[in-house]
């Protein structure tokens, strides 16, 4: 009597905490091989390897963007000024606009410049150059110039003088190399034409000037075209073209050039005032429309990699259907069950995006070094610095991106697993056991 009138033992199983051990156990063994055979654990790992690709590729595309964008931001704020005050026929009050100008606050310096275009030959060859009138001080104040370590021959020692800034100009290392001149050589620059005058136009002018150094700033189209030439020297050489000097402004604060540009107006009037954004500002929209875009594609990547949790859990659910059943009768609830096959989803996409963001930070690393083992391998320049601008990958991986990248394969992998542990979780015991 007793005994029937003692209380049925409560499962034990129905006592565990929500994510208990019991249920992480289970869960990671039913990622292992299954009765029937590998499958199951083929198609997880096909999953894995999936979603670590797919991490990682986006990882290594967008740390590669970012690396060309802040690179060419670089240079190219590094050799171009930030705001241009065209000065037309009024050199005569050059000095002091740019006194005046250097006065404002957040203003690092602001410099006379002229530019414009020439045809630069040697017995070589000939080649279409830029050229870029500067005083030697202002030229100096260029770090990427500056740097002795970026001159390759010759010095900037004799630059800017002599009589009208003297006779010696820089080159870049590129277009050295096409006219295959190097420092001391000669060489002869002709202006692309003359100006109208009442008498017709002035014959195009020639002129010879002198190597004084060679220049390599890692960047092509700047290595292959920029001439450097005493503003006093360029200012008397392009005057009959009809080329015209501007005031060259730099400010600390270049995205915000815009809180400069009130003062300066006011001190230069009604001369035309233009900035970064104007000349280089669209190259660099079109370079963020095409991250976002590459983003999202990547992104949709990620969640398709990640959609093969789902294949591999369903199939895990049919193979595992005798043993959900026992689960059951032993007394796991379908919370029970549902967390178990979560866990198994889940941990495919951690340990996925773990992997994918690891491999992701490794290529980064390494990326001059492999594309070098790549290019052997295949014999051809798979980065053409003709093409890309840059001796080497630029490759800059941000923290931010990182997170964002790994949250998003997380999230999808998160929500493949649902619904094949929420069909788990509803399998009948007594069915399931019926046709086991």
């Amino acid at each position: 009597m007793h005994n029937s009138m003692t209380p049925r033992t409560k499962p034990r199983s129905a006592g565990l905490s929500p994510f208990s051990f019991f249920e992480w156990m289970v869960a990671r063994r039913y990622l292992g091989a299954t009765r029937s055979g590998k499958g199951v654990s083929l198609i997880s790992i096909i999953a894995f390897a999936g979603i670590m690709l797919a991490v990682a590729t986006l990882i290594i595309v967008m740390s590669v963007m970012q690396g060309f964008r802040a690179k060419l931001l670089e240079q190219m704020l590094g050799l171009n000024g930030h705001i241009f005050v065209q000065l037309y026929d009024d050199v005569g009050v050059m000095d002091d606009l740019i006194t005046d100008i250097e006065k404002i606050g957040g203003v690092l310096n602001a410099a006379p410049l002229l530019q414009a275009p020439a045809y630069i030959t040697t017995p070589g060859g000939g080649e279409v150059a830029l050229v870029r009138g500067m005083r030697r001080s202002d030229l100096l104040d260029i770090e990427d110039i500056a740097d002795p370590e970026n001159i390759k021959s010759g010095s900037l020692d004799d630059y800017g003088e002599g009589k009208n800034g003297g006779s010696k100009i820089a080159i870049g290392a590129r277009l050295a190399n096409a006219l295959g001149a190097q420092a001391g050589d000669a060489v002869t620059l002709t202006t692309n034409g003359g100006s109208e005058t009442a008498f017709g136009r002035i014959p195009v002018r020639s002129k010879t000037y002198l190597i004084g150094a060679v220049f390599e700033v890692d960047n092509s189209q700047y290595d292959s075209t920029i001439i450097f030439m005493p503003f006093e020297q360029a200012n008397l050489f392009f005057k009959a073209s009809g080329a015209s000097a501007q005031i060259e402004v730099r400010v600390a604060d270049p995205d915000g050039f815009a809180q400069y540009l009130p003062p300066i107006e006011a001190i230069v009037g009604e001369r035309s005032i233009t900035d970064w954004t104007r000349i280089i500002g669209p190259y660099f929209e079109a370079l963020k429309i095409e991250r976002n875009v590459m983003r999202l594609i990547l992104m949709l990547i990620v969640a398709i990699a990640a959609l093969n949790i789902i294949t591999g859990l369903v199939m895990l659910v049919k193979d595992k259907t005798g043993d959900i059943a026992i689960l059951r009768t032993m007394g796991a609830t379908q919370g029970a069950v549902m967390r178990i096959f979560f866990i198994s989803g889940a941990l495919i996409g951690v340990l996925g995006t773990f992997a994918g963001v690891t491999l992701g930070a490794l290529f980064v690393t390494y990326i001059d070094p492999i594309e070098g083992f790549l290019s052997a391998i295949f014999g051809t320049d798979l980065f053409n610095a003709e093409i890309y601008f840059f001796q080497q990958i630029p490759a800059e991986m941000q923290i931010d991106e990182v997170i964002t990248i790994a949250g998003w394969a997380l999230l999808m992998s998160f929500a493949s697993t649902i619904y094949p542990a929420w069909r788990a979780a509803r399998l009948d015991p007594v069915d399931a056991l019926r046709y086991e």
